[in-house]
């Protein structure tokens, strides 16, 4: 009894000694360290749930601390505040893991958003098709650029449109009149060509343009040229265009001396324009070959003339042309893989084949291709007709 009387003094002077643990944070104070605890924070790559045993043991190893000193004192009060910490702890756990759940399924959706956007936006389209005209109207008009008419195709909303032509259904005359001056033909790298110098009107179905007397357009035989390319490109809805002086007599420029109303209509075969920023386009022009059918036409993609333009066929692509129910068929000598080539390459292989035949009012049908649809087309069956080429809005 004696020697336990004496451990149990001796134990008692031992703890009394002993210096006294004390915790004189508030509970805010607390809060807030464990707020900035790196060892609590977790790694944004990482899934929340993976967190939740760190998270468990660091708050246990807390909540141990702060429970010890109070049991030593008896402190009951210390106990009570112990709880309610470790309750507004748990609760800002919970709250900040519900959150970080939230962001990462946020991410996780807007980064698979991100990629189809980025899948999508690989494949540069250079047509406009009828069904994709959603309030929109579409006018096509030749701009130029260093010596080249780029037919580019504006889409105007229908809500401007109806307010500048409340009796609707404006003709093609009529919608240039209007919007020609507004074309941002400079902001998208042309030359200031637009509109017309003199007056244009429609008379018995034939396109008319009233020349003033001073005017540039037969400076020199690629000025004519230019000119009658980019009426072409603009007015292919006209079959004939008639030029005529300030008394609207027919006439002529010099070099040409004819005074007979041209002919508008005029398919050639599609190439890739390159223009020196970069920018791809796809356009018409003349072949050394005779392109009178749609089979010439479309053979004639194939050899290019000069070094400006270049054939939107790959060198190794061979085919050959038919034209069975007013279908334009291709038919691939050998079977065409369209994932082994560039992406971008082939669609502005399939759309120029859709613009040239667009030329001579017919569709195209691709035959001996190993996909049955790429992109936006169904390889399957015969290819929509183009409404225009090169798609750009139009933003007054």
């Amino acid at each position: 009894m004696t020697n336990n009387q004496w451990d149990d003094n001796k134990l008692e002077s031992l703890l009394h000694s002993m210096p006294k643990i004390e915790d004189n944070r508030s509970k805010e104070q607390i809060m807030e360290r464990l707020r900035q605890d790196q060892r609590l924070k977790k790694s944004r790559r990482m899934k929340p749930r993976k967190w939740m045993p760190i998270i468990v043991a660091a708050a246990a190893l807390l909540l141990l601390s702060l429970l010890v000193p109070s049991m030593l004192k008896n402190n009951e009060g210390a106990i009570e505040d112990a709880e309610s910490i470790s309750f507004e702890m748990k609760r800002a756990i919970d709250s900040e893991n519900e959150a970080a759940e939230e962001s990462a399924d946020t991410f996780s959706a807007t980064e698979a958003k991100e990629s189809a956007a980025l899948s999508f936006e690989t494949i540069e389209s250079h047509v406009v098709l009828a069904d994709e005209l959603y309030d929109a109207a579409a006018f096509q008009i030749g701009l130029e650029q260093s010596a080249y008419v780029v037919p580019i195709t504006f889409l105007i909303p229908d809500s401007l449109i109806q307010s500048d032509f409340p009796k609707g259904n404006p003709t093609t005359v009529e919608l240039y009149n209007k919007y020609a001056a507004e074309f941002p033909e400079e902001e998208l790298g042309f030359d200031d060509y637009h509109p017309y110098k003199g007056r244009l009107y429609e008379g018995n179905g034939i396109l008319h343009h009233q020349l003033p007397d001073e005017h540039n357009y037969d400076m020199s035989s690629s000025t004519v040229y230019n000119y009658f390319s980019s009426m072409r490109e603009t007015f292919s809805g006209y079959e004939k265009l008639q030029l005529v002086d300030e008394t609207g007599k027919p006439t002529s420029f010099p070099s040409v001396g004819d005074s007979k109303a041209v002919e508008l209509n005029r398919p050639f075969p599609y190439y890739r324009y390159t223009t020196p920023s970069g920018k791809v386009y796809l356009i018409p022009a003349e072949s050394i070959e005779s392109v009178a059918t749609v089979t010439q036409g479309l053979s004639a993609m194939k050899n290019v003339t000069g070094d400006i333009f270049e054939s939107l066929v790959p060198d190794n692509v061979e085919y050959e042309v038919r034209v069975e129910d007013n279908i334009a068929v291709i038919t691939f000598k050998e079977q065409l893989d369209v994932n082994a080539f560039e992406q971008n390459a082939v669609n502005q292989m399939i759309e120029g084949f859709m613009l040239t035949a667009k030329g001579y009012d017919i569709q195209v049908r691709l035959e001996n291709v190993v996909q049955e649809s790429f992109g936006k087309y169904d390889l399957s069956k015969p290819l929509p007709m183009p409404v225009g080429s090169n798609p750009t809005w139009f933003t007054p």
